[in-house]
């Protein structure tokens, strides 16, 4: 079940990026909702790596979908940053 909930939150952050490159017009009403679920993601994907996985889940797919979920949520947050300082009309 946490290997399902951590390949949710990266497809709902590349969706977000997808979302930017196709209609950035539209992003000022989900920029924060893609900055809250970032930082979520962040701490999702921390409890993750540092926790044990099931007994039928592999430990090393396991640390590599909580650490593919850290780096995309840290790279949504400092995209969502360079947002703020280049286009602070999206705000």
């Amino acid at each position: 079940m946490r290997r399902v909930i951590l390949i949710l939150l990266i497809i709902i952050q590349i969706l977000f990026f997808i979302n930017y490159s196709i209609n950035d017009g539209i992003i000022f009403y989900n920029i924060y909702i893609w900055f809250i679920l970032s930082i979520l993601s962040v701490i999702t994907g921390i409890s993750a790596f540092r926790s044990e996985p099931n007994l039928n889940e592999s430990r090393q797919i396991h640390s590599y979908f909580s650490l593919a979920l850290i780096i995309i949520a840290l790279t949504s947050i400092l995209f969502i940053f360079y947002i703020a300082i280049m286009q602070p009309y999206y705000l």
